[in-house]
C-alpha cells in the first residue's frame, strides 16, 4: 500500500512530504530543490553517486538539486519517510552571508546524527500542524539549517557545466522560457553550437540523462512546484505542455505516486 502527502508548510519555498512506500519504485530522476529525507519505518534502497546504498530508521538521506538518484523499498515491508524540500530561493535568503555566491554541499548524502534526527522529525510534525504558532513555524527551518549546515555541510564555488557556447543553467532558462511548446534537439543544439550528436552526448555527460527524459522530468518538477502554490490542475498541465489533462495525470502519478490532485497547495486538501 502506498499513501503520499505532499503539502507547504505555511513557509513559502519549505514543502512537506509524509509517505508509505510499498510496491512503488522511483526511476532515476532528479529534483529542483533540496530533499533532507527521514526515514521513519522499514528501509529504503537507493542508488546514487555510482553505488547502491540502504538506509534505514534514524538516518537522513540528503539530495540537493540535480542529483540523479531512484529509489524503492529495500524490502516487501516497504518504508515510510518524512521529507523536508527546501526551494532554490528561500535557501538562499536563508544561508544570508554564509554562501554569497557559492552553494551548499554535504560530503555524505547518508547521515547518521541521532540528535540531529530527532530535532528533524520533532520540527517535521510542528511545521505540518497550522494549530502551532507561527512563530515557531517561522523559526524551526532556520534552526534545522543552521544545525544541518554546521554539523555536516559546506560551501562550494557553484559550477554549472558547459554544454558548447552555454551552460547548464542556460539551457534550463531555456526551456522553462518555452515549456509549454514543443521543444526540439535542432534547437537546443542551435543554441549551445553544437550538433545535435554533440549536443546529445555532452548533455547525457553532464545530467547522466538523454534531453528528453532530462525536460520531461524538468517540466514534473514545475508542476509539482506550481501545484503547491495552488495553481490549478488543468492549467499547470498547459502551462508544461501537456494539453492532455489525463496523460498529464497518468505521467504525474507514475513519477511521484499520487495524482496532481492529491497535491496540496496552500490552504488545500488532498
Amino acid at each position: 500500500m502506498n499513501r503520499v502527502c505532499i503539502r507547504q508548510s505555511g513557509i513559502e519555498g519549505v514543502g512537506l512530504i509524509d509517505a508509505s512506500y510499498g510496491n512503488f519504485a522511483f526511476r532515476r530522476h532528479y529534483h529542483l530543490e533540496f530533499h533532507i529525507g527521514l526515514i521513519v519505518g522499514g528501509a529504503q534502497r537507493y542508488h546514487c553517486r555510482g553505488a547502491s546504498h540502504r538506509a534505514a530508521p534514524g538516518q537522513l538521506v540528503i539530495m540537493p538539486p540535480d542529483q540523479l538518484h531512484d529509489g524503492q523499498a529495500h524490502d516487501e515491508g516497504g518504508y515510510c519517510t518524512k521529507v523536508f524540500t527546501l526551494g532554490t530561493p528561500w535557501l538562499s535568503r536563508a544561508l544570508g552571508e554564509l554562501t554569497h555566491e557559492q552553494e551548499l554541499g554535504f560530503l555524505e548524502h547518508q547521515v547518521d546524527d541521532p540528535a540531529l534526527y530527532r530535532g528533524l522529525v520533532m520540527a517535521h510534525r510542528i511545521l505540518g500542524d497550522s494549530h502551532q504558532a507561527k512563530l515557531a513555524r517561522d523559526c524551526l527551518p532556520l534552526e534545522m539549517l543552521e544545525q544541518l549546515v554546521s554539523r555536516h555541510g559546506s560551501v562550494r564555488m557553484r559550477r554549472s557545466p558547459r554544454l558548447g557556447s552555454r551552460d547548464l543553467d542556460e539551457i534550463r532558462d531555456y526551456m522553462m522560457d518555452n515549456l509549454d511548446q514543443p521543444i526540439r534537439l535542432a534547437d537546443l543544439a542551435k543554441l549551445c553550437g553544437l550538433t545535435e550528436a554533440g549536443l546529445s552526448r555532452a548533455f547525457k555527460s553532464a545530467t547522466g540523462l538523454p534531453p528528453y527524459a532530462w525536460l520531461s522530468r524538468f517540466r514534473l518538477e514545475k508542476a509539482m512546484e506550481w501545484l503547491m502554490a495552488g495553481r490549478c490542475v488543468t492549467q499547470v498541465a498547459q502551462s508544461v505542455g501537456f494539453y492532455d489533462q489525463a496523460h498529464f495525470s497518468k505521467v504525474f502519478k507514475q513519477q511521484f505516486g499520487l495524482t496532481p490532485g492529491q497535491v496540496r497547495g496552500r490552504g488545500g486538501e488532498p
